[in-house]
């Protein structure tokens, strides 16, 4: 046995020297493959839908399914909490202050929950403003327009009566928003759920306006949405789930793209197989009578057959190696770049793990003719030439 490998280690040493630029050509063929391989799967991963969830503000909307515009228990909340699939859940209520002006009202939305800062600081709010409001349980954050229709800047501390609940609720102004918010954010205020529920009489305390839900993984939200719905059918009131059409339209495209991504890594795939099949046929085809002559000297058909199993290994396994080095380049070099949206892409461990079996598959698909072609091999072969 060990005199049969001698020899196809012999032989393949000679053959990878006979037509070096052909070698290369296959080794580069396989890097780029594996390589667009890793980097396509990596993008095409379906972890990253999860990950481009807060880029897309991929969350639900919960409301109340009963009587629209009216609100729900806050122990609703607490079992949206514990739901296995859900990552984060705000929250807020609503209160009504008269301005000092007396021009109009006040809204102030008093959130909770683990989304406000999130929320306040994706709304323009400084590092500054929102440190502010996070330190006063009594503090608000006030847009541009309301600050401004009711005469109001940082650090005056007020005590107005609440309209629905004809309480006096103490409220200092945190910080004033920067202007261009988008919708009605110029035209409220934002405070703690927390302090303004603690003031509210019974009746209407513990009661939330709506809910927003980020699920752990964004590319389930509609399923999650229908979940909660069915978890809250007996309940009172029952609670209605809506995806935002926008992340709901741009997970549906990220899908899309994934599927796309897919179909070219598996082109890619099919193409590298079929120059693997066609050069080392054509490899067989002009070694056949060099290969005979091979033959009467001694080395038969299995030694023959090693070596060509040893040149692909060898041609495989840096092809491979190049192939995995330069997914991990290109990875790196654009990672800074799309961070923002899908965070650190990364090489997926599955990829690695099938790379050997998909290197084991191409060679037998690949060796499967030249391997024929030995076998019927003749020493007579030699003199036809």
């Amino acid at each position: 046995m060990w005199p049969t490998i001698r020899s196809a280690f012999f032989i393949a040493w000679i053959r990878t020297g006979e037509q070096p630029l052909r070698v290369l050509s296959l080794i580069a063929t396989l890097a780029i493959t594996v390589m667009a391989w890793m980097v396509l799967s990596a993008i095409a991963a379906p972890f990253l839908a999860s990950k481009m969830g807060a880029a897309v503000n991929a969350s639900l909307g919960i409301a109340n399914a009963r009587v629209q515009n009216s609100g729900f228990p806050l122990r609703h909340v607490r079992q949206l909490e514990q739901m296995s699939d859900v990552a984060a859940v705000s929250y807020f209520s609503m209160a009504s202050f008269p301005c000092g002006s007396g021009a109009g009202t006040l809204t102030v939305n008093a959130y909770g929950g683990s989304g406000a800062s999130a929320f306040l600081r994706s709304g323009g709010a400084l590092a500054h403003q929102l440190e502010s409001w996070e330190e006063s349980s009594n503090g608000i954050l006030v847009g541009a327009e309301a600050a401004e229709r009711c005469g109001l800047h940082p650090g005056m501390e007020l005590s107005p009566v609440e309209f629905l609940s004809n309480t006096r609720i103490p409220i200092r102004i945190a910080g004033v928003l920067p202007p261009g918010r988008s919708g009605m954010g110029d035209r409220l205020a934002y405070g703690h759920y927390a302090y303004f529920n603690g003031l509210l009489p019974e009746p209407q305390r513990d009661q939330v306006l709506r809910a927003v839900v980020r699920g752990v993984d964004a590319s389930r939200l509609t399923a999650l949405g229908e979940e909660i719905e069915q978890a809250f059918t007996g309940a009172d009131p029952p609670l209605q789930a809506n995806v935002s059409s926008g992340a709901e339209s741009a997970l549906a495209r990220f899908g899309q793209v994934q599927s796309l991504l897919g179909l070219i890594v598996l082109a890619m795939l099919a193409c590298a197989g079929l120059v693997f099949v066609s050069v080392l046929a054509h490899l067989a085809a002009q070694r056949r009578s060099s290969m005979a002559v091979l033959q009467t000297l001694g080395f038969n058909r299995r030694t023959q057959f090693f070596a060509l199993v040893l040149e692909y290994l060898l041609v495989g396994s840096i092809g491979a190696l190049l192939g995995i080095g330069m997914a991990y380049m290109v990875l790196m070099l654009l990672n800074p770049h799309v961070s923002w949206l899908l965070g650190q892409i990364k090489v997926q461990e599955g990829t690695l793990l099938q790379l050997l079996p998909a290197l084991v598959m191409l060679g037998l698909v690949s060796l499967s003719w030249p391997a024929l072609q030995i076998r019927t091999l003749s020493p007579v072969e030699h003199l036809r030439n």
